[in-house]
């Protein structure tokens, strides 16, 4: 796919302390399962990164998803749960290995705090059943910390962005290949192939496929029809934008990130 000279050594996070970066997430996704009515859903959330510096050989970072708007062609049902879905989320002091990965939130009292507030506000005009599993939904990853740094490094969140692909490269091993779990499709698991070019620089992301004649998507428990994205960098180590596809029978999934400033 790309030719050796191409590849990428090594390549860290390079961050400016104190230094504020925005950036706009964008998820799409376009259930066709009822042809009659397919419904598009995008999800924005603009975001911005601040390096506070270093911590136990940690990076520091303060994550704060300062908007979120929701779109699609059809009625949103429970608009308002959905964003406070991602609200719950909305500050965060976290830790970052050298690798660009979320290994540690500092600030996991305070959330949960704000979270327990945010749930006695919301039972003033609303009950039932749904409500109460959207808590215990929230609840169940914010009290635990494996589940959290779970949700938090997914491509529905941050993954994108904090990535883990950080480090040096083995250069007699490529692609590099790890598990990814795909959480809109009940977590089904994937193995990525990633590519380095330093021409850019960028991460390309491919699903490994059956060594046959099909050529299919190997995955746990779905049929995978794409799985592709690329992540690029300026010659900063700046993030410019980066996205990844993810398609089966019935769902594509488009996940985007683009830096704004």
């Amino acid at each position: 796919m790309i030719p050796l000279t191409h590849f990428l050594h090594e390549f860290y996070l390079g961050p400016v302390i104190n230094k504020r970066y925005n950036y706009r997430f964008v998820t799409t996704t376009t259930d066709s399962s009822n042809k009659k009515r397919i419904v598009e859903k995008s999800i924005i959330r603009e975001v911005d990164f601040t390096h506070l510096g270093q911590r136990d050989e940690l990076f520091v970072f303060d994550v704060f998803t300062a908007r979120v708007t929701l779109s699609s062609n059809q009625t949103i049902k429970n608009e308002r749960l959905l964003k406070e879905d991602i609200y719950a989320f909305d500050d965060i002091e976290m830790g970052v290995n050298d690798k660009g990965e979320i290994s540690k939130v500092y600030n996991i009292k305070e959330m949960q705090y704000r979270w327990k507030s945010k749930m006695i506000e919301l039972r003033v005009d609303n009950s039932g059943y749904e409500l109460e599993a959207f808590f215990d939904e929230i609840s169940d990853v914010m009290n635990d910390t494996e589940k959290l740094l779970f949700y938090l490094n997914s491509k529905n969140m941050f993954g994108l962005y904090f990535h883990g692909l950080f480090g040096k490269n083995d250069m007699h091993v490529v692609p590099k290949k790890r598990t990814a779990a795909i959480l809109d499709l009940d977590d089904v698991l994937v193995t990525e192939e990633i590519w380095t070019d330093n021409r850019e620089p960028s991460f390309v992301i491919r699903a490994q496929k059956t060594n046959d004649i099909h050529k299919n998507i190997e995955s746990s428990s779905d049929v995978l029809k794409k799985y592709e994205g690329e992540l690029r960098y300026n010659q900063d180590h700046q993030m410019v934008e980066g996205f990844l596809e993810i398609e089966n029978e019935n769902l594509n999934i488009k996940h985007n990130v683009l830096w704004v400033g």
